[in-house]
């Protein structure tokens, strides 16, 4: 998202040149989920820097976007160059974009409310399994709250995925009632929470 950076990293195109095929795809293609990976804390990486790609997240929208924190490895020109972001720098950093692409994921899942969607169901799970799934504790309320769990420590319900989601690493869709484990289904979206959705079969 910072010209400065995706020079120093030598590779051959400039933020401006994302933008505008990010642009391009999201005006021509009904529905695109448009994902990337990012990565904060690039030696040489300054505030101004970062705040640019702060910039490049809200403005591209990504339907799916993770980010991570460079890691130095010996041997690498990267690795030998000055500017190394201390760890403490590169995790607010990293927090801090995944804050801003929090606030775009939830306005994603606002917009499928309503709508059905396809979606391969891969197994149930209960309370204590969706624990697991939200280490953080506001999420795990949300998710419980919402699947309309609270009181019921054994409710079972499905998780699913859309096409537009990876496995293991992308949002996963919970539904309430019986379906097919394996299968493909229509479910209708319900409700949502930062990146999840909750939906009920069509």
């Amino acid at each position: 998202g910072n010209d400065t950076i995706l020079s120093l990293m030598n590779r051959p195109y400039r933020a401006a040149d994302f933008r505008e095929i990010a642009n391009m795809l999201h005006a021509s293609i009904p529905d695109l989920c448009l994902g990337t990976d990012l990565i904060a804390g690039f030696p040489g990486e300054t505030e101004a820097c970062f705040e640019a790609l702060l910039d490049f997240i809200r403005e591209t929208r990504f339907e799916r976007l993770g980010v991570f924190t460079y890691s130095r490895e010996e041997g690498t020109r990267a690795g030998k160059m000055g500017g190394q972001v201390p760890e403490k720098i590169k995790q607010k950093r990293r927090n801090l974009a995944l804050a801003a692409q929090r606030k775009i994921a939830a306005q994603v899942a606002e917009s499928f409310v309503g709508r059905t969607i396809k979606v391969l169901i891969e197994g149930s799970a209960n309370l204590a399994e969706l624990r697991r799934t939200h280490t953080n504790p506001r999420e795990y309320a949300s998710a419980r709250r919402k699947l309309r769990l609270a009181g019921k420590p054994a409710g079972r319900f499905l998780m699913a995925r859309s096409e537009a989601d990876a496995p293991g690493i992308d949002g996963r869709v919970y539904i309430q009632g019986q379906l097919p484990v394996g299968a493909f289904a229509w479910v209708k979206i319900i409700d949502h929470m930062d990146y999840d959705l909750i939906a009920e079969p069509d």
